[in-house]
């Protein structure tokens, strides 16, 4: 088995996932917002945008939270034009050095953000379709509780193997 990184590094890395934790949980509030008056406003492709932006940004968090625990535990993220696509799958995996942090469920779910993200990075804001940008916030939304959890769950872990 591979040894384990420090009590420090250990310790380290919880830190960082709950603070990262933190930062997605009020930027899930703002999803939840956006989602409230979606309707509500005249400014509907302003509305789309932002939501857009928000959900890229919702992903992005959330692969840094994965780039921390590979680097930490599994010596640095894959390499690839498509290590991104990777690095999701193996945060579902459990290796010599950690338990698996996503179920089936939430991979399913969170690839799908990630292309999403791809789209919004490569497309005009006009050109994003205002209904799947709202499919995806709402999703978003409805996926974070169990996130959270996963995430929590892991960090709960980190912390007993550094006692």
């Amino acid at each position: 088995m591979t040894q384990l990184p420090s009590d420090r590094e250990l310790h380290d890395l919880r830190v960082d996932l709950k603070v990262e934790r933190l930062k997605l949980a009020s930027l899930v509030e703002s999803l939840a917002d956006l989602l409230s008056d979606w309707e509500l406003t005249s400014a509907a492709q302003e509305r789309c945008d932002s939501a857009a932006l928000r959900l890229q940004s919702f992903y992005t968090g959330i692969e840094r939270c994965f780039v921390q625990i590979v680097r930490v535990l599994n010596g640095g993220p894959p390499d690839g034009a498509d290590w991104h696509r990777r690095l999701l799958e193996r945060m579902a995996v459990a290796t010599e050095s950690r338990p698996s942090l996503l179920t089936a469920s939430t991979l399913k779910d969170l690839a799908e953000l990630m292309r999403f993200r791809h789209v919004v990075r490569h497309l005009y804001s006009y050109e994003l379709e205002r209904g799947q940008v709202l499919r995806l916030l709402q999703k978003a939304i409805q996926l974070w509780p169990d996130l959270m959890q996963e995430l929590q769950t892991f960090e709960d872990w980190l912390q007993d193997v550094v006692r």
